[in-house]
């Protein structure tokens, strides 16, 4: 018999032992990509002060197909959508997640371990609704980040929903945080544990969501989202979010939104 924590450490290495065995495995049947990968040890990387900040600038020519894709109503009109099922690569394969999402080998990617996860069904970026499965994801794999680019914020396919995943604790959000957080000011909070900061002190406005559970990191999120500034003819607010569960706290979840424009003052 053993304890609870010990039982939730034997399911954070199921979960871990599952995407290496699903990445590996992806590699192997996929050799175009896998180069791709191990191309990622020469790219180029520069760090560029600003302020007290410091910005990571990565060249990598391969990555062109996705950040240089047309992404207007034409454009998206006249392709197939590369994230449907049908129209994927065959040598693609796919794990599905709680059913409506499935988990895929993003292959042009800037993350030494780096996926793709589409929603199963054909339909637009959108956040406010699907921001839970943020949380679900984290919850069977906490050793990878999350993050979700908005429709007008770098989403490659803003016509079909999709989060990407990839290796944690390497962003400069990231290892900066002990900095960032010392600075950051609460401004809602709906239990001790659980709130919103303003990062005041990073190169772009940015709040951090703080939760333990899913219902709450929801609650939070729709309180933000609610406030956030949405220009005309936008079907959202400009926002990118990275999440993750920090480092030895299995039972805390972080999202960091990043948006353009709002003063803290609002909420």
């Amino acid at each position: 018999m053993t304890d609870k924590g010990e039982d939730m450490i034997q399911l954070e290495k199921c979960g871990k032992n599952k995407l290496k065995r699903f990445f590996d495995r992806q590699l192997e049947q996929w050799p175009d990509v896998k180069t791709r990968f191990q191309k990622l040890a020469v790219v180029q990387v520069r760090d560029i002060n600003c302020g007290t900040n410091t910005v990571k600038v990565q060249f990598n020519p391969a990555r062109m197909v996705s950040t240089g894709a047309r992404i207007d109503k034409q454009s998206l009109g006249k392709r197939p959508c590369f994230l449907c099922e049908k129209n994927r690569p065959e040598a693609q394969i796919s794990k599905f997640i709680d059913g409506q999402f499935e988990l895929l080998i993003n292959p042009f990617p800037i993350l030494p371990m780096h996926f793709t996860i589409p929603a199963h069904r054909h339909q637009p970026q959108h956040i406010y609704e699907n921001y839970g499965e943020i949380h679900r994801i984290l919850t069977e794999f906490d050793n990878i980040i999350v993050f979700y680019n908005g429709p007008k914020c770098g989403a490659s396919a803003p016509d079909h929903l999709h989060f990407q995943g990839g290796t944690s604790g390497i962003l400069p959000l990231q290892t900066s945080w002990q900095r960032l957080s010392a600075n950051a000011e609460t401004i809602v909070a709906i239990s001790d544990e659980e709130y919103i900061t303003a990062i005041r002190d990073f190169v772009c406005p940015a709040f951090c969501i703080h939760s333990r559970t899913e219902k709450s990191d929801v609650t939070l999120f729709q309180m933000l989202y609610a406030v956030l500034p949405k220009l005309e003819n936008y079907t959202e607010p400009m926002m990118n979010i990275v999440s993750c569960v920090p480092m030895g706290i299995s039972s805390r979840w972080f999202s960091h939104v990043g948006n353009i424009g709002l003063p803290a003052t609002m909420l």
